[in-house]
């Protein structure tokens, strides 16, 4: 069961490591209005590829042990979500905000005050992960507390259906993202009904690389046909061969790469604090090589920033004593 754990919190680090990657890409490519077709396409492009997959491993992952929770009472089940995804929320888009509205004239988004105003109704910025997971939650603890049927199973089948009517839908408030991603929800709460970690072989891990490398391939090709149907329906297999691919990435780690799964290890346990914080660190550093320092070459700030943006969420963290601080309410730690 340990070396279960230790999978799980590597693979919360390679996943936490992508979404900050990510977004030092996607600030780049905002900044700087890269496109498929512009100077620097290769930055796009692989903005694109990490976005094909890493939101949805992000909601697998939350449906990996949501079965225990589940099974509490809904007044007991309600206050730990709140407790871990609502409040964090609120605290953090209220920083990000106040943050924002300050450095209006260099941010990207423009968002501010009057966006975390109605940040109640409207997700605010990257935060919008917690909002409509706290939702997916509570749509999932119906379903499956519903004596008379198979919950689960009626789960799996609205997440499959919300996803191929999507594109032909209106959407109001959060029902695009609900669409998109309880499918990916309710694949995490199947997961360990498929996987037996004792039976695990790490060299499998080619396999999945390679299913990578050919889907990535073909989805580039996609992206220079400039067609959003189909690449909506392809995002589909782009996000299960990534999610494939990070899993069995962490089991092999685990085994065979010793050096830097304490390191990965350290990132996954920490995985809701850099998420909440490492926007404002990277947002600084991506302004300052771009606008005081003025560096032109755009892979230097993807990576600088990046790379930094990590470092310094790794020391700050590694630092932190949350008992003598009394932090952990932040980040929704009990």
């Amino acid at each position: 069961m340990a070396k279960h754990i230790e999978s799980i919190d590597i693979l919360k680090g390679v996943t936490i490591l992508l979404v900050v990657i990510g977004h030092a890409v996607q600030g780049v490519v905002s900044s700087q209005h890269l496109t498929i077709n512009t100077e620097y396409n290769s930055i796009f492009i692989l903005k694109q590829i990490i976005y094909g997959f890493h939101m949805p491993l992000f909601f697998i992952i939350a449906g990996l042990f949501v079965a225990s929770w589940s099974k509490r009472n809904f007044k007991e089940a309600i206050s730990q979500k709140i407790s871990r995804l609502v409040i964090p929320y609120f605290v953090w888009s209220a920083i990000t905000a106040t943050a924002m509205q300050i450095a209006s004239n260099y941010t990207n988004s423009g968002l501010g005050i009057k966006d975390f105003l109605l940040s109640p109704i409207i997700p605010f910025s990257q935060y919008w992960f917690l909002y409509v997971l706290f939702f997916i939650h509570i749509i999932y603890y119906l379903a499956v507390n519903i004596k008379m049927i198979n919950g689960k199973l009626l789960f799996f089948i609205l997440g499959i259906i919300l996803y191929v009517l999507n594109p032909f839908i209106e959407h109001i408030w959060i029902l695009e993202n609900l669409c998109r991603y309880i499918i990916f929800f309710s694949i995490g709460t199947y997961v360990f009904d498929f996987i037996d970690l004792k039976q695990y072989q790490c060299k499998k891990i080619l396999i999945p690389i390679i299913v990578f490398l050919l889907v990535n391939s073909l989805y580039i090709k996609f992206l220079y046909m400039n067609n959003a149907l189909l690449e909506y329906y392809f995002w589909f297999i782009t996000s299960i061969s990534g999610s494939l691919l990070c899993l069995s990435l962490s089991y092999y780690i685990v085994n065979k790469l010793k050096k830097i799964r304490n390191l990965l290890g350290f990132l996954g346990r920490k995985s809701m604090e850099i998420y909440c914080t490492h926007l404002l660190i990277l947002a600084g550093i991506r302004i300052f090589l771009l606008k005081m320092l003025k560096i032109n070459e755009l892979w230097s700030v993807v990576i600088l920033s990046g790379f930094i943006t990590i470092l310094l969420c790794y020391i700050i963290f590694n630092k932190i004593d949350y008992e003598k601080t009394r932090l952990k309410w932040l980040f929704g730690i009990k």
